[in-house]
């Protein structure tokens, strides 16, 4: 990269703001600090500084990260908390344990709340939520990210119930007030779990109370946690209730109704959308296709596998093919599936193989079953797949191709595999230990 002479130093500051790669960011830093002029702002060059880490965490090279360090201490430039803040969050997406060096190493003055809440989110990323929950503990003066970054840790760690409880704690015995991210936090959180219509129901009255607009993330979240409830009539009172519904809002509520078995419905609801002027994405096809290929309504799943490519302009992923594959596999058109899997633009996987190949087997067609069968087997099945060495072999066994038979299963021995036995599982109430009452 070749540099005129003649560029001011405010003109390479943009360069270096905008620099993707690291080589890049080092040349235009580099140039910059030497063109530095005496009259410029102190805070020029830490500026500069934490435009160039950017680029330089993202290469993932701690050596390099490490010589920029050197730079840092050399030239002074870490005494800016901003600065200090940047390279701790380098460092903890590269070495969590080399940025709580750089965290115990950094004076009390540079520390401020956003360098600890860094560390915090470092310690919250590794496995040992105890520490982290030490740290969060020490911390004088907690502000609303610090209890979001911590009230992230436990969902992330799977702690539910500690996170609510968490959460609790924060409402009842702080002055803080939660943010929009926080309670998106929580409902994303109890999305995963088995208790939902309680917790999407406390988390909307504390919108409600505290007076807080719905934003787009807020409103996507509670509609799809309601839906997810099954409370069908709460998401829909929410999606109502938005007055500029975008994309996000009307896929949650189409996901919902698909999920709930209400495809009619969910066609409706797409259908208004276009109507609207809001344009589908990647995520509400793969939900119209999956709606279709429920319900069996193949033309319509042809329609909008159509609408997508040809009017939308969106590349199908694996879960479009994977939906139309299963659309086609599950109405008996097996040489229809065939034909889309054979023009996939990407590799198909075993759940689309596993698709045709049970269709296979259920329409009795052979033939078309051969060479997905030999692709199968040149893949890597995991445990949880076992059965398909099964159901190759039964494939196999309907075309009287008897010594593939004995191959199969002499395969499944080679390879460890046993059978998966049948299972099922019921729901006795809520998960014990849990308890979470009203948000005030």
């Amino acid at each position: 990269m070749s540099i005129p002479h003649h560029v001011a130093a405010g003109e390479l500051l943009s360069a270096l703001r905008g620099a993707s790669c690291p080589s890049s960011a080092l040349h235009l830093y580099s140039l910059l600090r030497v063109r530095l002029r005496p009259s410029d702002p102190s805070s020029f060059a830490s500026r500069a500084a934490v435009f160039a880490l950017k680029p330089l965490s993202a290469a993932s090279s701690l050596p390099v990260l490490s010589h920029f360090h050197a730079h840092l201490l050399k030239t002074n430039l870490l005494a800016y908390p901003h600065v200090a803040s940047s390279l701790l969050r380098c460092y903890s997406l590269l070495s969590p344990a080399v940025a709580h060096h750089l965290f115990d190493q950094i004076p009390p003055a540079t520390c401020n709340l956003v360098v600890i809440n860094i560390m915090l989110a470092s310690l919250c990323r590794s496995s040992d939520l105890a520490s982290a929950r030490a740290f969060f503990d020490d911390i004088p003066n907690k502000d609303v990210i610090s209890w979001s970054i911590m009230l992230a840790c436990y969902f992330s760690h799977g702690r539910l119930a500690d996170g609510l409880a968490f959460f609790r704690t924060m409402t009842f015995s702080t002055q803080l007030s939660a943010d929009y991210v926080m309670l998106v936090t929580v409902l994303t959180g109890c999305a995963s779990s088995g208790v939902l219509a309680q917790s999407c129901r406390d988390v909307h009255g504390y919108v409600v109370r505290h007076g807080l607009s719905c934003t787009i993330y807020l409103a996507t979240a509670l509609i799809d946690c309601y839906a997810k409830a099954g409370r069908l009539d709460y998401a829909s009172h929410v999606f109502a209730q938005v007055p500029s519904r975008n994309v996000m809002h009307w896929t949650a509520m189409i996901c919902g109704m698909v999920t709930h078995l209400r495809y009619e419905v969910a066609i409706q609801l797409f259908e208004e959308m276009c109507r609207r002027g809001v344009q589908p994405n990647e995520m509400t096809f793969t939900a119209m296709l999956s709606a279709c290929g429920h319900a069996g309504l193949v033309e319509q799943g042809k329609m909008f596998f159509k609408l997508m490519v040809d009017k939308y302009g969106i590349e199908p992923s694996i879960h479009h093919y994977g939906c139309i594959v299963d659309l086609y596999a599950k109405a008996g058109k097996l040489e229809d599936a065939y034909e889309v899997i054979k023009a996939m633009r990407v590799e198909p996987n075993i759940v689309i193989w596993t698709s045709l190949l049970a269709a296979c087997k259920k329409f009795k067609n052979f033939d078309i079953a051969v060479e997905g069968m030999e692709k199968v087997l040149t893949m890597e099945i995991i445990e949880e797949n076992g059965g398909l060495y099964t159901l190759i072999s039964d494939l196999y066994a309907m075309g009287g191709r008897w010594e593939d038979v004995v191959r199969i299963r002499r395969l499944m021995e080679a390879r460890n595999v046993m059978k998966t036995r049948g299972l099922s599982s019921i729901k006795l109430g809520e998960p014990q230990g849990f308890t979470f009452s009203a948000i005030s």
